[in-house]
């Protein structure tokens, strides 16, 4: 593998775009807007409180002009992916692989496991996630490799990505949970420029790790339009947050993940982080939500799984209305 494109190279993308070029990878992007135009005219900064540097990358809004990739790395939203599927397609050979790295419940989830006789079929489980089934067939869920980002990024200016954190992690997986040999090059590949990757034979137990963040801080950040670290001190916040990582536990285990409650670890961690959840950011930018792919999903899952959600409801029920209303 050589050539690799960042398929949305914003905050996350762009993070995992600056490091790989840094390395001396062959990495184009695709962006859009005064973001491509500041890329295309200063290169792609990153900046933490340990480094600041500014790589040179191909950038286009087109992904014809960017030609087949050994490896691409879709970090679009969730809520976006259906819609992206014939632009990315110039940038697909025959075996190209795909790296999803996006928040929530990902829209392959149910690929590559077995089927149950009073199931619906893998593609259908998730429609909410993949409309007209575009993805399934527009990509196809045999290039798809699972990615759980754990690194808080935010786009600080056009062409300018910072990151907030001092250890960011990007675990990747199969769908059938095989340590496949196309895995280990992928791993191996983006170790080369990017700190913190690892690859795993359960990947959904990383993205239910992850869900438990999207269902409960995402949520309470996003209704509070505060941090966790200013709403964890506050206990009738938490008597809202407990039995909400309860639901999103036994939706899990519904699903044949076990995920730790650890309530008090978790809100000794939740009352150090001074980031906003992503939600959050996008809420106070006016940006759509991505409340298909980290509750509504989740929803879905726990109506199959007859697993009862009331608190995870109300507040998303509250939660469309706030993003209705405009924040």
């Amino acid at each position: 593998m050589n050539r690799i494109c960042i398929f949305g190279a914003g905050a996350v993308g762009g993070h995992m775009a600056a490091w790989l070029a840094r390395a001396g990878l062959d990495v184009s992007v695709v962006a859009r807007g005064p973001h491509l135009d500041a890329i295309r005219a200063n290169g792609l900064r990153y900046v933490s409180d340990a480094e600041d540097f500014t790589v040179r990358v191909a950038a286009s809004a087109d992904a014809r002009d960017l030609g087949p990739q050994d490896l691409v790395i879709s970090a679009v939203k969730a809520h976006t992916l259906p819609h992206v599927v014939d632009g990315m397609q110039p940038l697909l050979g025959p075996e190209t692989p795909v790296v999803f790295a996006t928040n929530g419940v990902p829209w392959w989830y149910f690929h590559g496991l077995p089927e149950g006789a009073d199931q619906p079929s893998a593609s259908e489980r998730l429609k909410r996630l993949d409309p007209g089934g575009r993805l399934w067939q527009g990509l196809g869920a045999r290039r798809a490799i699972g990615c759980v980002v754990t690194s808080p990024n935010e786009l600080s200016a056009p062409g300018v990505v910072r990151n907030n954190a001092t250890t960011n992690t990007f675990v990747i997986g199969e769908p059938d949970n095989t340590m496949s040999a196309r895995l280990r090059a992928i791993e191996t590949l983006l170790r080369q420029g990017l700190s913190g990757v690892s690859a795993t034979t359960a990947i959904r137990d990383v993205v239910w790790s992850k869900l438990m963040l999207n269902i409960t801080t995402s949520t309470l950040g996003a209704l509070t339009m505060r941090p966790p670290i200013e709403f964890a001190h506050d206990e009738p916040m938490l008597a809202v947050y407990r039995p909400l990582l309860a639901e999103g536990v036994r939706v899990a285990a519904s699903l044949g993940v076990q995920v730790a409650a650890d309530e008090e670890a978790r809100i000794a961690r939740m009352r150090t982080v001074r980031h906003p959840p992503s939600m959050l950011q996008d809420l106070m930018a006016g940006r759509p939500l991505e409340i298909d792919a980290q509750l509504l999903a989740v929803q879905d899952l726990a109506r199959q799984g007859g697993v009862a959600t009331p608190v995870l409801d109300i507040l998303l029920a509250l939660l469309v209305q706030r993003m209705q209303a405009g924040g």
